[in-house]
């Protein structure tokens, strides 16, 4: 059995419009991976927070091992914008970093001007820092920024982007090797490489991790137990994200079971009450007692469902045609031109790493920015909805319902039903008491709802969604899907949830390097394309075993072999040293020197592999055609 590291007796967590915690109690144990699931506003973000103590629970207890170390990213970065990227990452209050900053602020201070003392001084702290395995922290630190492609550690937080800031909070988590880390969203505003580094980091993670995210891929890969939130109850699924809802799928056939006996039952026992007044009175009380408990029970819970569904406007013969266009500022090329004649019904996912244009590209097609070259032409029957990244129209003073009604009084649906306000919110899961509340209350999820429905109401039929997966709990992105399922209209969406990609789009716009590469097929399509490609290449020297005459390398061929193992020799070797001299070296290393050496060492990594591969070919080669002598 597992150590428990944190114990977490009788919790109870509850606001005016919610419950968190119904005197839950439980226990996290060593390795554990705990992914929490609920819709939002059930209190994940609130449970991480009491978790790891900046808010308190009503009544009951945490208690930690003694000597763990904890780690907590939330949901939005809460960074000191004064700071510079450097010194918030070593804000981190343990002795380690203490020794860390000291060892920073003396170096830099010989660096502008030498003296004994301060020489001294660096001395005793380097011994300190070689006797505690210090150093272990300085090379995470700029392994962490390097695989987070955070370059320049000298800028302020201010300058930063969202997604910028996000990378330098994960830094700042990974940092000190933590025990636990607590984890709200952590996909969010990450491109796709860098949550797939991400995953497999975590995958391979020795220590304990308790984590929200909407990412279903993510969720099932990293979890091994899943912590399910209703309505202030917590239930443990010991599995991962497919286990869980396995035993869900099956609890539902169960409890259908039983609900087909409840009314078995039930019919029997109404028979023998309409059999009469005076057959009745001769009955036992206990009898008609238990067919009235009959009657009130259910084993299938009616919850409320979400549904969307709003009427459209047809497509006309044209579209949207995006005619050579391209964007660059004074200092920057995003991409170069591309064009694209939009087809009825086409469904467009778009990938690449942050800062690459996606955005740039939407805010360009509803005319919010210029291109710089090229033509943008929409169709006269063409109506858009725009689902922005960051929700800016909130005033959160307002109430939900409020909210909704300066929009739009009523919203007609596709059945051509005029519904209220009021009544199209029911649909979205607020209650008539959460309408009545200032937008201000809400969860970050239920702020997101709000803002999907005011997005989706109007009937557009060209939907143009900027990470709508971001923040949204699974319950939510299902109804989403399946709503986006039937949509009739064309569908252009950046989102780096590849599961969400994969279930909505049949098409890629895939910006790489300052060019829009066109893909048919979704993001596992793009993925197998890739392995296939890469697969071809290896196997492109196979087809020279086709000629029967030939049963030797060519002088050529037994050249280049004898080269690329010696190649091979010497790669080996280089990288051996640059890991040798990271380690090793670390504390006369600044952070460029570390960079430059991590850069060239991740080059001959990459080069060693590109060699190993071609002398493998050659090898094959060798082996094939001395079996056909």
């Amino acid at each position: 059995m597992s150590k428990i590291l944190i114990s977490c007796e009788q919790i109870v967590k509850k606001f005016p419009d919610k419950i968190v915690s119904k005197n839950n109690t439980f226990g996290i144990h060593e390795n554990d991976k705990i992914a929490l699931i609920g819709i939002n506003g059930c209190g994940k973000t609130t449970l991480l927070k009491i978790i790891f103590g900046i808010e308190p629970p009503d009544f009951g207890n945490i208690t930690f091992r003694n000597g763990i170390s904890v780690s907590y990213l939330p949901q939005n970065p809460n960074l000191n914008e004064e700071l510079t990227i450097k010194e918030q990452i070593y804000e981190i209050n343990s002795p380690e970093f203490e020794i860390l900053r000291k060892w920073h602020s003396i170096s830099e201070q010989l660096s502008l001007k030498y003296s004994e003392e301060l020489e001294k001084e660096l001395d005793q702290i380097n011994k300190d820092m070689d006797r505690l395995d210090v150093w272990k922290y300085e090379i995470n630190i700029n392994n962490y920024l390097t695989k987070l492609g955070i370059k320049d550690i000298h800028q302020k937080i201010s300058t930063l982007s969202g997604g910028q800031k996000r990378r330098v909070d994960l830094a700042r988590v990974l940092a000190n090797s933590p025990d636990v880390l607590i984890l709200d969203e952590p996909t969010n505003h990450l491109d796709i490489n860098t949550i797939e580094w991400l995953q497999n980091y975590l995958a391979d993670y020795k220590g304990t991790l308790i984590f929200v995210t909407h990412d279903r891929y993510f969720l099932d890969v990293i979890s091994n137990k899943i912590m399910e939130i209703e309505e202030g109850v917590f239930r443990f699924y010991h599995g991962n994200y497919s286990y869980y809802l396995e035993k869900k799928q099956n609890e539902v056939i169960d409890l259908q079971r039983k609900e087909t006996r409840r009314n078995a039952q039930l019919q029997k026992e109404l028979k023998w009450l309409h059999r009469g007044a005076k057959a009745r009175s001769s009955k036992p009380k206990n009898h008609i007692d238990r067919v009235k408990e009959l009657l009130s029970k259910s084993y299938l819970t009616e919850n409320a469902e979400m549904s969307i569904s709003f009427q459209s406007q047809r497509l006309g013969k044209t579209i949207l045609e995006l005619k050579n266009v391209s964007k660059s500022y004074s200092n920057k090329e995003l991409f170069k031109p591309f064009s694209h004649n939009f087809q009825k019904l086409e469904r467009i996912g778009i990938i690449g790493d942050n800062g690459s244009g996606k955005t740039t590209l939407l805010k360009m097609i509803i005319g919010e920015v210029k291109p710089t070259s090229g033509s943008i032409k929409v169709g006269l029957n063409t109506q858009f909805s725009y689902f922005r990244q960051n929700v800016n129209d909130f005033k959160e003073n307002i109430s939900v319902e409020d909210y909704v009604k300066n929009k739009a009084a009523n919203i007609r649906t596709a059945d051509g039903v005029l519904h209220s306000a009021s009544e199209m919110l029911q649909k979205f899961l607020f209650t008539p008491k959460m309408q009545r509340n200032k937008i201000s209350s809400l969860s970050g999820g239920e702020q997101k709802r709000l803002y999907l429905l005011s997005s989706l109401m109007f009937g557009a039929n060209f939907m143009i969604l900027d990470e709508p997966t971001n923040d949204l709990d699974i319950k939510t992105l299902e109804v989403l899907e399946d709503y986006l399922d039937a949509f009739k209209g064309c569908l252009l969406i950046v989102s780096h949830d590849r599961y969400f990609l994969d279930r909505v789009t049949d098409y890629l716009f895939i910006f790489e390097d300052g060019i829009v590469k066109k893909f048919a097929g979704n993001y596992s399509d793009y993925l197998l394309v890739k392995k296939y490609d890469k697969e071809e290449k290896e196997k492109k020297v196979k087809t020279q075993i086709k000629s029967k005459t030939k049963t030797k390398l060519s002088y050529k061929e037994q050249r280049e072999l004898e080269d690329l193992e010696a190649k091979m020799a010497s790669l080996e070797n280089e990288i051996e040293k640059l890991k040798n001299m990271m380690e090793t070296e670390a504390q006369n290393l600044s952070y460029r020197d570390f960079q430059n050496l991590a850069e060239d060492l991740s080059k001959k990594e990459n080069e060693l592999e590109n060699v190993s591969e071609k002398w493998l070919e050659l090898e094959e080669l060798k082996e094939s055609l001395s079996q056909n002598k």
